[in-house]
Formats: structure tokens, sequence, C-alpha cells
């Protein structure tokens, strides 16, 4: 009776956690269009790739340049000072092409930022995610070819002005980069906890014993509506203001059939059938696959969601095995203390010995096939978990 109380408890509470939980939101190429037309102009790859191009920005400007470091709940946080920035630093991928330069190709995966990174005892470098490399809730960061980016990606400082606020006047010479670049240890550090993707690229404390300063940690605030965060930007607080467009904002965009996107004029340098973003904008009508182009983003969120029920769900099971190994181990301290009056079933219990006589020798065969009890009762399997860690970084 015990079991069955607390197996319903189990579930009764599994079932509250579910209805607290708050799905994901998921913004759409419509809004990506809308928003980001204003500072750039949208390109139609080779296949019906989509990218958009930023405008009025200069030759040596690189993508996560202008803007600072923070470290957060959800790791490190970029916060860009450019008006793009909550959408092309926080979704989406950036890839330096031969012919049109820095691109974006959008994608409906929200993080702090997506980086990869490189450190030594010197300096700390970081360089924008291709759109070869995807997200995964149990191995992090992927990449669907032999990736190898170029020096001319990265941007490097000394460990003193890694949170500096204009962190772009400390960049180090691209000439300075090519000759310690090759030296330096490569790292992404990309994983979920529960709900929230985390960017623990370089651990905090290792740079704070390389930089000599404390790194506090700032709160994210969430900001649906883009006046408000427009607005509150540049507020100097312990928050950080992260717009995330509502669900209202993305429906109050027009869809278009005709996107004012052009046609590119020359063959990307981008490796097509590499990409693997949960986007597939191939088709000329855009708004018509909006379905197909956030499928595994869908995917995705839904994994971070079901990932945090699995754990509530694993540790809830882990909880209902002990106990009822402590019952089973009460249980049989008590039949240990107990006198066993009679071992064979009532059923089964001998009828008072007849008289002896000499003719009648051996036993009887209801004597030999009387069953026997068997232990029949195995320990429950014990559910083994494993967690992959990776190494501090070499000091």
């Amino acid at each position: 009776m015990k079991k069955i109380i607390y197996l319903s408890t189990v579930i009764i509470l599994l079932f509250i956690i579910r209805l607290n939980a708050k799905p994901i939101q998921e913004v759409s190429f419509d809004y990506f269009y809308s928003s980001l037309s204003p500072y750039g102009d949208w390109i139609e790859l080779q296949d019906g790739i989509k990218a958009w191009r930023p405008n009025n920005i200069s030759p040596e400007w690189k993508p996560y340049s202008i803007g600072r470091w923070n470290w957060t709940d959800n790791g490190w946080y970029w916060d860009s000072d450019e008006p793009f920035g909550w959408a092309t630093y926080h979704y989406g991928r950036w890839y330096d092409d031969e012919y049109y330069g820095w691109i974006w190709v959008p994608d409906y995966t929200w993080g702090p930022s997506w980086v990869e990174w490189r450190y030594d005892n010197d300096y700390v470098g970081w360089a924008p995610l291709p759109p070869y490399a995807s997200f995964s809730l149990n191995l992090g960061i992927r990449f669907s070819t032999g990736w190898h980016s170029h020096y001319r990606y990265w941007n490097f400082v000394n460990y003193g002005h890694f949170c500096d606020s204009h962190i772009n006047r400390f960049f180090i010479d691209e000439r300075r980069v090519s000759r310690f670049f090759e030296h330096t240890n490569y790292r992404t550090n990309y994983y979920s906890d529960r709900d929230r993707i985390i960017n623990g690229g370089i651990e905090r404390s290792f740079i704070e014993r390389r930089g000599g300063f404390r790194i506090p940690e700032r709160e994210i605030r969430i900001v649906d509506n883009y006046r408000d965060f427009d607005r509150n930007r540049n507020d100097k607080n312990d928050r950080i203001n992260s717009y995330r467009p509502s669900q209202s904002e993305i429906n109050n965009v027009r869809t278009r059939e005709n996107f004012e996107i052009k046609r590119g004029e020359n063959r990307s340098s981008l490796q097509n059938d590499k990409i693997r973003l949960p986007m597939d904008n191939r088709s000329s009508n855009v708004s018509g696959n909006r379905i197909n182009e956030r499928s595994r983003a869908a995917e995705i969120n839904r994994g971070i969601q079901s990932n945090r029920e699995e754990n509530s769900r694993t540790e809830n099971r882990d909880n209902f095995r002990n106990n009822v190994r402590n019952d089973e181990r009460i249980q049989k301290n008590m039949n240990r203390e107990q006198p066993q009056i009679s071992q064979v079933p009532n059923n089964q219990r001998r009828s008072p010995a007849p008289e002896k006589r000499i003719e009648q020798r051996g036993n009887s065969a209801s004597e030999k096939n009387t069953p026997q009890r068997g232990n029949s009762q195995r320990p429950a399997p014990q559910q083994q978990r494993g967690q992959t860690h990776e190494k501090d970084p070499k000091k």
C-alpha cells in the first residue's frame, strides 16, 4: 500500500512540473527579415541559401567585436552595442565568405553567444562559430566538416582587458596574432542545464587569476518588447537586458510571399551541403516553408524541455527505488527476528503418520516430490549515470 501511495505522489509531482514548464519561444525567418533589413542586405546564395550581410561596417570589422563579455547564469554572454546584435550574436552562425565578406546564416536556437575559444598564458581569443557547427544536448558543439578557422577570424586580448566595456580598443594586431596563434589551446565548452544552454568557454576562475581581477556574475533580464529593450539597453546596473521577441511581436510581422532578397552575383565559398543548422531555407518561397525551417530548432528546444523533465523523473525514480529497497531490507530483518513456524504450505502439510507396518518400507512418492520454496526476489537494478567533465584549462 505504501508503494502505491508513493508512486501516485511521484506521478502527481511530474504532472505539476510539466504544467509549470514554460515553452521556449521560437522566432521566425519573417521576423529576422523584417528586423535586420534596415541594417543590411539579404542575399540568396547557391541552392537557395539565404544569408544576411551588414552594411556600414569597416574593412577590419569582425563579429563579436563591438560590445563586452559578461559572466552570467548562462555562462559567457556577449552584450552587443550594435542594433542587430540581439539576433546575430544569440541566433545563427557567421561565415567570412571569400566574395561577400562576413555573412550571417539564420538559426532559431537562442544561446548566450555562439563562439569558439583559444587561449594561452597571455592571451584569450574568440571567433564566431560557422554554419557547419550545430549544438547537441548530449555532445555540445559538433562540426560537419574538418573545421579549422583562419587566424583572421579571431579577436585576441590580454586577460586584463577581457571584460572591458570597450574591448575592441585592446584587440591584438593580426600580425602579432599570426605568430602565436598555432601555439594556443583550442576549446569549445557548450552544454545544457535543464532548460538553459551554457557557454562555459574558458573557466572564469582561470581568467580571474591571469587577469588579476574579480569577475562578478550578472543577471540576464529577458525583455520581449523591442522598444523597452532599445530604451534600456545602455542601463548600467547588475542586470543585462536580453531581447527575445514575444509571440505577439512575431505574429504582428506581416508575412510576405516575395521577399526582397538579392540574388548572389558570384558563387559563395560556403559549402552548402555541410550546413548543419536547423533552418532549411533552400526554397524560394520562404514563408510557405516556415514550419520546415524551424522543425529542427523546435526539436532542440523540445529536447531541452524533455531533458529537464527526464532529470526530474530520474531523480524521483531513484528515490522510489531506494525507498523500496529500504522497505525490503526492513521486512527481511523482521523475518529473521520472527521464528518460522512452518516452511511447508498449508495445502501440503502432512497428515498424522500412520501406524508402521513391517512390510511397508521406504519413503512415499509424495514425500519425494514435495516442492521446495526458492527465493525469486532479485535486487532492483541500479541506474548508473555518467557525466563527462572537461579539464580545467592549463595554467
